[in-house]
């Protein structure tokens, strides 16, 4: 047996039992938007939004009634299995402010941005003047361009977010998404 014949059986192998996905898609199963802080704004819409069967989009926009000078987030990314929800990849906090000065100085951050950059008004830095309209509108995510960048098993997986707006809790977006073959 020649080298490369040996290596595609050794990728077949892969494929055949699951080591490498090759196909699956992905479908948004549940999103909660809390907002903590109602002195600085509302949340207008929170949603999945349907496409087809195997496909939908998310939905969420707030409108701030104050202009918004240190804006930061925390994220924790989580995997469901037996027990429940448990952290997965990252656990990170960032200055959002300071994201968008330099984002390649934040490698996930702006890796993650890139999936969502075309659907969100969220692109400068402070200041976010008050009757600022932030929003993510009709987003979802390339497959492809997601499961290239992040190769994961078929499961649910969840994205916990505190958003801090000038050094106070105003919002908690958690949300899940199921992958499958």
């Amino acid at each position: 047996m020649t080298r490369s014949q040996r290596i595609y059986l050794y990728l077949f192998w892969l494929i055949a039992f699951g080591f490498i996905q090759v196909n699956g898609s992905y479908k948004f199963n549940a999103l909660v938007c809390d907002l903590r802080a109602p002195e600085l704004g509302i949340i207008k819409q929170c949603n999945i939004k349907a496409i087809d069967r195997k496909h939908n989009m998310i939905n969420i926009e707030a409108l701030f009634n104050k202009t918004i000078s240190e804006f930061s987030i925390h994220f924790i990314m989580v995997k469901r299995e037996s027990g429940g929800w448990h952290p997965f990849m990252y656990n990170i906090s960032m200055d959002i402010c300071k994201f968008f000065r330099n984002p390649r100085k934040f490698f996930i951050p702006n890796l993650i941005y890139s999936f969502m950059k075309s659907f969100t008004n969220v692109n400068h830095s402070c200041p976010y003047k008050a009757g600022a309209d932030l929003s993510l509108l009709n987003w979802t995510p390339d497959e492809d361009g997601v499961i290239a960048k992040f190769p994961v098993d078929h499961g649910q997986y969840g994205l916990q977010t505190t958003w801090y707006i000038n050094k106070i809790v105003a919002i908690k977006i958690n949300g899940s998404v199921l992958f499958f073959k």
